[in-house]
């Protein structure tokens, strides 16, 4: 099931004995199993986790296998980027489903293409269920991130919110484990402070970098430092520039359909009036030929960095900024 369907099941109270989680979030992978074990109350003491090798077959059959002591239950949590043979998966989902005291969590962190044939053990006659979670749109990140800085007690907006997934190339995890640093300053965080606290006084953010390539200036110095910072992450920084077009081409095509700009049905939160007004001035300036020039620029070149296992990506990366900005 999605994440949409597991949120219903787990607000209904319906029972489970065994949940295998994968996609291409772990952060919502881990935190959707943090929130299965508070739906089920899970003690410290019933829980059996093995963390990638500590897996051992023999270990967690017989741990799903005792005999319920005590009132106690067997919670086993595996967490691992490897698969489990299909045999012993089935055996350990059968003792779960046999065993009123055992329960097992799988959450997988490995190769997407092999996911399919580990979910497809996992059925409902047996009360196992599977969840795959996919990259979050960005106003469903931003919603995942509020969520998590109002639990720690951390006041930050969305426009900062935004900054800092941005300095994070929008990895959900990493922002998440800022949190912590950003609440020592005891005060409302504003991108100021992101650029303070997150990027350093040295670093070249992601979006300053985006704003440069939309100047037409010249890329060739502050690229080498941007990819250093982004530990050649070349793909990471297309997904960026995309989502940044992505934000023009939604600015450009409001006023037309609409007549009047709210940023705040557009991005589903309000930047700063400054930040506003310079995209959408900057919108208006592109026209629907030149947006399909971009998306495609971006779009190629992402595949390319992706497929090709022989390629100077920085090199390539380099050149494919350079054809973008002569569309502009």
């Amino acid at each position: 099931m999605y994440k949409r369907e597991f949120d219903v099941f787990l607000n209904s109270k319906k029972p489970f004995k065994s949940i295998f989680f994968h996609g291409l979030c772990p952060y919502q992978n881990n935190l959707y199993a943090q929130k299965t074990l508070q739906s089920i109350n899970a003690k410290n003491e019933e829980k059996l986790l093995l963390h990638f090798d500590d897996y051992d077959f023999s270990s967690a059959k017989s741990f799903l296998s005792q005999s319920s002591l005590f009132e106690d239950r067997n919670i086993l949590v595996i967490k691992t980027d490897k698969t489990i043979p299909s045999k012993e998966l089935s055996v350990l989902i059968e003792l779960c489903h046999k065993n009123d005291s055992s329960y097992m969590l799988y959450q997988y962190f490995g190769d997407e293409k092999k996911a399919k044939t580990i979910a497809n053990a996992f059925v409902a006659k047996s009360s196992a269920f599977f969840v795959r979670f996919f990259k979050p749109e960005h106003n469903e990140a931003m919603a995942l991130l509020l969520e998590k800085a109002q639990s720690v007690g951390l006041k930050i907006d969305q426009p900062s919110l935004h900054r800092l997934y941005l300095a994070h190339s929008e990895d959900i995890a990493l922002c998440a484990n800022e949190f912590e640093k950003l609440a020592i300053l005891d005060k409302n965080i504003t991108p100021a402070d992101i650029d303070k606290m997150v990027y350093g006084l040295g670093n070249v953010s992601l979006e300053e970098f985006i704003e440069k390539i939309f100047k037409k200036d010249d890329l060739r110095d502050i690229f080498t430092k941007v990819i250093d910072e982004q530990g050649d992450n070349e793909v990471e920084i297309i997904n960026a520039l995309s989502s940044y077009v992505s934000q023009l081409f939604l600015f450009n095509a409001y006023i037309r359909l609409n007549g009047q700009l709210d940023a705040q049905k557009i991005l589903g939160y309000s930047p700063p009036a400054n930040v506003i007004n310079q995209k959408l001035q900057l919108s208006k300036k592109i026209d629907l030929k030149t947006y399909k020039n971009l998306f495609h620029t971006l779009v190629d070149t992402e595949f390319k960095l992706k497929k090709s296992s022989f390629l100077d990506k920085n090199a390539f990366l380099l050149s494919s900024l350079i054809k973008f900005q002569s569309y502009l």
